[in-house]
């Protein structure tokens, strides 16, 4: 990956006005976060539970000052539509006490729930077909019949009539295809949802899933997603028999951290997906965007306490208050437009 050092003297800057305490004085303030007080679940699709289908969906949602849940947006899914329709209906009904701030309430705008889908009566394995498919795929793999095996798990993925057993292995075989292509973005993206699916690895195993979990954080260290990486390294440390890739990953977890505290510039690739968006968590309080391929429309700022959206233009900063609490961004844009997301350490 390479990034051309630019003159920040020549940036444009959003600046959001925050107050400049004394310096014989001490900012301090109350903040109450809002809370639920009545969840709705969604309802099972029909045609869903007909075909034995489940699957997930992640969901970014803000609560404003009334306790309302406002403009929810899907982050990610399994795929299925009736289950996006059907989360998006319930948590428009979510109700919560109002998050305060020194007393007056005000809007809570960074917060994520995953609803998962799941039958009591389901079949908790592969079924003849899916298993049929995956084993041709497989094989295809395995025999460095890469073409092939692309052209097979394409064909599975536009069928989506999948439990959520049969949604993590082909997830699983969609991170290996890719790996084998060398098409690291797709790997991350397709490792993300094994653990989006597979919580608690009730369909691969503790020690395949440490696995899975140790190849998400290499990928997200190359890829400059250090913040992710750590939260990835600090699942790890909760599995049991973890020992051995504790050990191996540690010192890469604090290089992790040293980056984030020293480094004068973090760079992230980002591509806006085909729903049209692209999410990031924020590590810093400082970034821009630069090499804009395509077209970027809009940029959302949803934080702990506050939300903005501002157009896009490259080598803008953008300042976000401390008060503002942690952060994270929606772009929106066209799909496949790229784009480098650059995050500036404080003092640079």
């Amino acid at each position: 990956m390479k990034f051309s050092m630019i003159a920040l003297s020549f940036f444009s800057t959003v600046l959001i006005a925050e107050p400049e305490p004394s310096s014989n004085v001490e900012w301090i303030e109350s903040i109450i976060p809002a809370e639920p007080i009545e969840r709705v679940s969604p309802r099972f699709p029909t045609k869903a539970a007909r075909n034995g289908n489940e699957g997930w969906v992640k969901l970014s949602f803000v609560v404003d000052a009334n306790g309302a849940v406002v403009d929810p947006v899907i982050e990610d899914s399994s795929g299925i539509r009736g289950f996006e329709k059907a989360s998006l209906r319930a948590i428009k009904q979510w109700q919560y006490s109002p998050a305060i701030r020194n007393g007056e309430k005000i809007e809570q705008c960074r917060n994520s729930v995953q609803m998962d889908f799941k039958l009591d009566r389901g079949i908790k394995g592969g079924r003849k077909r899916f298993v049929r498919e995956y084993k041709n795929a497989d094989e295809a793999l395995k025999t460095d019949n890469i073409v092939l095996a692309e052209q097979l798990i394409t064909q599975m993925g536009e069928g989506k009539i999948w439990n959520s057993y049969e949604d993590a292995w082909f997830w699983m075989l969609k991170s290996e295809i890719a790996k084998a292509q060398g098409q690291e973005n797709t790997q991350l993206s397709s490792l993300r949802r094994v653990v989006y699916s597979n919580k608690s690895s009730e369909y691969v195993g503790d020690q395949y899933y440490i696995y899975l979990l140790h190849q998400k954080f290499i990928l997200e260290i190359k890829a400059s997603l250090f913040s992710d990486a750590l939260q990835t390294f600090a699942q790890i440390e909760q599995r049991p028999d973890n020992e051995k890739t504790v050990s191996v990953l540690e010192k890469y977890a604090t290089q992790a951290r040293q980056v984030l505290k020293n480094q004068d510039f973090i760079v992230v690739q980002g591509e806006v997906g085909s729903n049209g968006d692209w999410w990031h968590s924020l590590s810093r309080n400082r970034f821009m965007f630069s090499d804009i391929a395509g077209t970027l429309d809009t940029v959302e700022l949803r934080c702990d306490n506050k939300r903005e959206k501002y157009t896009v233009a490259e080598f803008t900063e953008w300042k976000i208050p401390k008060s503002w609490g942690r952060c994270k961004i929606m772009v929106v844009g066209d799909t496949l437009a790229n784009f480098n997301l650059v995050e500036i350490r404080q003092d640079a």
